[in-house]
């Protein structure tokens, strides 16, 4: 499945980042939601959901967060698939933050990638790819 596939078939409405993990070494974006749901055979099926998953982007030589300095620590927005190119490919993720404060807004984070997938808690190194 092309990634621009496999991130339509993800639900993140109404879900929360939790921690993005950046790893240099291993070139890989984490981002740890509070319940991933897999759209299957044309419906949703929420008995599938990933409680706690992480949202995989392999091969990473690219990531920006718009404004800088905020972490996202909220609800996700969309994400736009914005194409293909010398074989990676580029997202933008809308997420949210809040403050102490009680202050909302949203950052949008662009990813740079080869392949993305989804890994369970605890099973670090056993990726869903379809």
């Amino acid at each position: 499945m092309n990634p621009d596939e496999f991130l339509r078939s993800i639900y993140l409405g109404d879900r929360a980042c939790k921690v993005i993990v950046l790893d240099g070494w291993k070139k890989e974006v984490k981002i740890q939601i509070d319940s991933i749901s897999r759209l299957r055979s044309g419906t949703w099926n929420y008995d599938e959901n990933i409680h706690d998953g992480f949202l995989v982007f392999e091969g990473v030589d690219h990531i920006s967060f718009d404004p800088p300095g905020i972490i996202p620590n909220d609800d996700f927005g969309d994400i736009e698939f914005l194409g293909f190119e010398d074989g990676r490919f580029t997202v933008m993720i809308d997420m949210g933050f809040c403050d102490e404060a009680g202050v909302y807004g949203s950052v949008k984070t662009k990813i740079r990638a080869k392949a993305v997938a989804i890994e369970k808690p605890g099973e670090e190194g056993t990726r869903i790819r379809d």
